[in-house]
């Protein structure tokens, strides 16, 4: 989605999907998407099925409500929700036993960050961060 520089609103729409069904999906909140989602999905990405499937391609093009470019150049101000992030994920892997590399707390930092940001800069996004750390750590 990065690559197509697509919001996750934008792909729903170009596919002809309900709303929120792809974030659904990316969370697991949808464990089995039907062929048919799949399909419209891979071609607005002009991807295959297969690719859409592949946990790191899902890694590596996880996306947000508003393109993570455009995040990280907006003016800075939210440094609670930063401090918060770092902190929850230093608790949650902690108590998880999690073993991940500095370039996986890294990337959890600011995909966790940017995503609680864009639903709720008061607090961390705990529901994502598990989901994503789990996704990451496996």
């Amino acid at each position: 989605m990065k690559a197509k520089d697509l919001s996750l609103s934008a792909l729903e729409k170009k596919a002809g999907l309900k709303t929120n069904i792809v974030q659904n999906i990316l969370r697991g909140k949808s464990k089995k998407p039907s062929a048919e989602i799949l399909q419209a999905v891979s071609e607005v990405l002009e991807c295959t099925v297969k690719d859409l499937l592949n946990k790191e391609e899902i890694f590596q093009e996880n996306e947000t409500l508003e393109s993570d470019k455009e995040i990280l150049n907006n003016k800075y101000e939210h440094p609670k929700l930063l401090q918060d992030t770092v902190k929850w994920i230093n608790d949650f892997t902690t108590q998880q036993d999690a073993e991940l590399t500095v370039s996986q707390v890294l990337t959890s930092i600011q995909e966790i960050y940017l995503h609680s940001l864009q639903t709720n800069p008061i607090k961390v996004d705990q529901e994502f961060g598990e989901w994503f750390i789990d996704l990451i750590s496996d």
